[in-house]
């Protein structure tokens, strides 16, 4: 069977979040979505997150000036990051005609592109889902 869209918006979400709750961070569901899908918040530093879930690195000229950060899965792995910097990497892809109709996607990332996010990666949900188990088993 096929997932739908929005089946894996569903999946996609509960995989950023088991990273989140990994990485310290809570996830709260906005109750109107204006570009906002989720919002993080790691309360032990303060630092919070308005995200927008996408399927792939994502840039669109409706986040731009936003504080929006884009989350995205590649290869198994979660980025979040903040969408003016995932524009300013972008640059060079900014003069296609998928930008100029006001957005630009890419998948999977190049290895440069991986390097230029390193900062941002956020982790892996099978390597959580692994650590919990195990501390199922043992604890």
């Amino acid at each position: 069977m096929k997932l739908t869209s929005d089946a894996v918006e569903v999946v996609n979400r509960n995989a950023l979040v088991t990273v989140a709750l990994n990485q310290g961070y809570n996830a709260y569901l906005p109750v109107y979505d204006n570009g906002i899908d989720l919002i993080l918040l790691n309360e032990a530093t303060g630092d919070t997150r308005l995200v927008q879930l996408k399927g792939r690195w994502t840039i669109d000229k409706k986040y731009i000036g936003r504080n929006i950060w884009v989350a995205f899965p590649d290869r198994g792995v979660w980025y979040v990051a903040p969408h003016d910097e995932m524009l300013r990497l972008g640059e060079r892809h900014t003069g296609t005609d998928s930008w100029a109709k006001g957005t630009y996607s890419k998948s999977p990332l190049s290895r440069a592109d991986r390097d230029e996010l390193a900062s941002y990666r956020f982790g892996d949900p099978d390597t959580v889902m692994d650590d919990a188990a195990k501390l199922a088993v043992d604890g």
